[in-house]
């Protein structure tokens, strides 16, 4: 994925590198450390939110921030979502995310007990553990057409992101 495609406003030299169901999963199992963003462009608050993190990722000297994008495309090229899966193996998927990552939320997945994991949410993983993660949902009426932050939504989020960079910047094996 070309993110500066995918997203509006976001610079061609950016930190966001797309990642796989295995690969997010092997960050727990390596014992990996890093900033994790749930979502994609498909979806208005991470299309605001993600030319941000990008500037603030830089500033706080982070080279990458991974993304595992909760919609898959499916054999016959058609989008699916994991968090409304209908194969087993798509719902042990989104269960093993939900599980590992510890995410709480106030709606649960259709037809399970499993709690929705929003668009976008950022997690912050040391040593293989989720330490925190935040939802940044700004736009509350997704048929707006208005992509901008207010200023009290860029510090509110300057504010959570910079938290979550602080409880991973002390492992050595993460390069910043």
């Amino acid at each position: 994925m070309v993110y500066s495609e995918e997203y509006t406003n976001l610079d061609v030299d950016n930190v966001f590198k797309e990642i796989t169901y295995d690969e997010f999963m092997n960050m727990f199992e390596h014992l990996e450390t890093g900033i994790v963003l749930l979502g994609g462009a498909w979806c208005k608050n991470a299309q605001i939110i993600v030319p941000y993190a990008n500037t603030l990722a830089k500033k706080k000297g982070l080279d990458v921030i991974y993304n595992f994008d909760l919609k898959y495309e499916n054999e016959l090229g058609r989008q699916g979502d994991l968090r409304t899966g209908t194969s087993l193996d798509h719902r042990m998927e989104y269960f093993n995310i939900a599980e590992k990552t510890g995410i709480q939320s106030d709606t649960v997945v259709e037809n399970t007990m499993m709690p929705r994991i929003p668009s976008p949410t950022f997690i912050a993983i040391k040593n293989g553990t989720t330490v925190g993660y935040f939802t940044a949902k700004y736009i509350h009426d997704e048929m707006t057409e208005k992509l901008e932050l207010s200023s009290e939504d860029m510090l509110d989020f300057a504010v959570k992101f910079t938290e979550l960079v602080d409880l991973i910047k002390g492992d050595n094996r993460f390069d910043i």
